[in-house]
């Protein structure tokens, strides 16, 4: 298996960081199939599915990841609309439950460095270049792409999904984070709805999962390892993130989409953090199945 990787300018003076990875074996007769994922931790653990991979993968994101706090949502909104909860970082004990946008009250209040022209639409562009990129140095399958994310990188391809449906053939959206922005990814499927069905959508598959435990405590946050007032700040938190109620409400105004074929599930034992594994591959694989 190759991991070629390419740093793409962006007009801005940053980066966005490209890893790909092929499959081993032969190119099937009409192209790999191929998944965007927005994401290169999510990329990495992709990567290493012990199943191998069932076509070419490529992974991306902002140069520096704590941008996806402003590339992955709509212009002018930044980390502004992330609220001021936050979960403890990666060091911190108990298994969290974040949706990617940093710790702490100042990450959750920051805004964009002064010249980054940043924005989901922008974004778009961006995830089109790469995918320029990457068709002119692999033969793909038109009919076989897809675009993954997890947590904010869901609300990204809901974006997409909602604005530019055909640009892939499906979608798997792993705990989109659905409290963002004063849960902006429900408002803006109410809204645009409408037009996903006038347009029809019948070639289009879409997998949306969240966590069983990140609307809760998970069993090992329940014990005496973690302090009381801690316990109730999680609970607190993700209760008021409501990312399974969330979900349940896109999948119920995806369902009204006509001929859509759509799987949505509450991931048995999962976290916010270990969602991904339940999610991402088992997502394209189930897929690559329909398409």
């Amino acid at each position: 298996m190759t991991s070629p990787a390419f740093d793409l300018p962006l007009e801005d003076g940053r980066t966005c960081a490209v890893r790909t990875a092929l499959p081993s074996g032969l190119m099937p007769a009409d192209g790999w199939p191929v998944a965007y994922v927005l994401d290169l931790k999510q990329f990495e653990a992709m990567r290493a599915d012990p199943a191998g991979l069932p076509g070419l993968l490529v992974g991306l994101g902002p140069g520096v990841p704590e941008d996806r706090r402003w590339d992955y949502v709509p212009a002018g909104w930044g980390a502004r609309g992330a609220g001021r909860l936050a979960e403890p970082g990666p060091g911190a004990a108990g298994t969290g439950a974040g949706a990617g946008v940093g710790t702490g009250a100042a990450a959750a209040g920051a805004l964009a460095l002064p010249g980054v022209r940043a924005g989901a639409a922008r974004w778009l562009r961006v995830l089109d270049r790469v995918r320029g990129r990457v068709g002119g140095e692999w033969r793909l399958d038109p009919r076989r792409q897809v675009l993954c994310g997890h947590s904010l990188g869901a609300l990204f391809a809901l974006y997409v999904l909602t604005h530019r449906p055909h640009a892939f053939d499906g979608y798997v959206l792993s705990s989109p984070s659905v409290w963002w922005g004063g849960r902006y990814a429900g408002r803006l499927l109410r809204r645009r709805r409408p037009w996903l069905c006038a347009r029809g959508v019948p070639a289009l598959g879409v997998r949306l999962t969240v966590g069983e435990y990140e609307q809760g405590l998970a069993p090992e946050e329940c014990g005496p390892g973690l302090a009381e007032e801690e316990r109730a700040r999680r609970l607190a938190m993700r209760r008021s993130r409501a990312m399974v109620d969330g979900m349940r409400e896109l999948a119920g105004e995806l369902a009204l989409c006509p001929g859509l074929r759509l799987e949505d599930a509450v991931l048995p034992g999962r976290t916010h953090r270990t969602a991904p594994l339940d999610a991402l591959m088992p997502g394209w694989r189930w897929l690559l199945r329909m398409l």
